[in-house]
């Protein structure tokens, strides 16, 4: 069966590893007042952290229309794809899965598999090159999808927000918490709960107090573990803390992979800028046969 495995651009996927594995990316709508962009296409990172700092109109993102979606698909069983693994950002950051799983049905002369993530970034990211990579191995769908659903479940994402306005605009929070009025001037940590949403782990005055919670946290889940590991360092445009964050990591997680990672313009709308994230989970490599690097 002749399988393709598309992803949406929140995942920040390199294009190297786009090209490598022959992922499908379906580039998130942006808006900024009337103007819609496409993350990834005409609208970079560097740009929307610059557009967000100097302009007035506070940016949305909207949803992947199933119309466009038709298209992919459409085009993807005239190329002889049989099945379509669709990766997608957390349903509790948007709709898009969620409709994508009501309009998979309708869809003819393709399978349409849509798995939501649960998470985003580089969380998301590692799914769908799993995925790839398996397809490349000539893995079934019903394998491929448990493979990753195994991954998916040992994967941590913890979040550090600079400024928590952004959020508390957006909604995309659990938001019943009484603490939530008083953390807006603090740098506040938050996860993906089991419902995909972002919840309120704790929160701390500065990025260094934010980081040694964070770096005590994963310490907690691995330092007693022997699986070896993936470890993700997000930054919105904070690219050199990015760098002293990793520093720490790797002197003491010398085993693990440990990789760059963005929080690009869908997750900045939620975040804002100067953010940062730590994604980890077992090295999805290693759910690979030998003869993948």
């Amino acid at each position: 069966m002749k399988i393709a495995v598309v992803v949406d651009s929140s995942a920040n996927i390199p294009e190297k590893l786009v090209r490598q594995f022959h992922l499908i990316v379906i580039n998130q709508p942006i808006l900024f007042g009337n103007h819609l962009y496409r993350e990834g296409v005409d609208l970079s990172s560097s740009e929307f952290y610059k557009r967000l700092r100097n302009d007035k109109t506070v940016p949305t993102a909207s949803q992947v229309a199933m119309s466009e979606m038709q298209g992919v698909f459409t085009d993807l069983a005239h190329q002889g794809y049989e099945a379509a693994i669709c990766v997608g950002v957390s349903g509790g950051l948007s709709g898009f899965i969620t409709n994508l799983k009501a309009f998979a049905p309708s869809v003819k002369d393709l399978d349409v598999y849509a798995i939501d993530s649960m998470m985003a970034c580089a969380a998301e990211g590692n799914l769908a090159l799993l995925a790839a990579a398996l397809v490349d191995q000539n893995y079934s769908v019903h394998d491929i999808l448990k493979q990753v659903k195994k991954l998916q479940e040992a994967t941590h994402f913890l979040l550090v927000v600079y400024n928590m306005r952004a959020l508390s605009k957006t909604g995309r929070i659990m938001s019943r918490s009484p603490l939530i009025g008083a953390i807006l001037g603090t740098r506040t940590i938050l996860t993906f709960n089991k419902a995909g949403r972002l919840a309120l782990v704790t929160n701390a005055h500065h990025m260094d107090n934010a980081f040694k919670k964070v770096k005590l946290m994963m310490d907690e889940k691995l330092l007693n573990s022997s699986v070896k590991q993936r470890i993700s360092v997000l930054d919105a445009n904070n690219s050199e803390l990015n760098q002293e964050w990793q520093s720490e990591i790797r002197n003491q997680y010398q085993t693990a992979t440990i990789e760059t990672g963005e929080i690009g313009p869908f997750m900045g709308v939620h975040t804002g800028e100067k953010s940062m994230g730590i994604v980890w989970a077992p090295d999805w490599q290693d759910f690979l046969g030998s003869d993948v690097h």
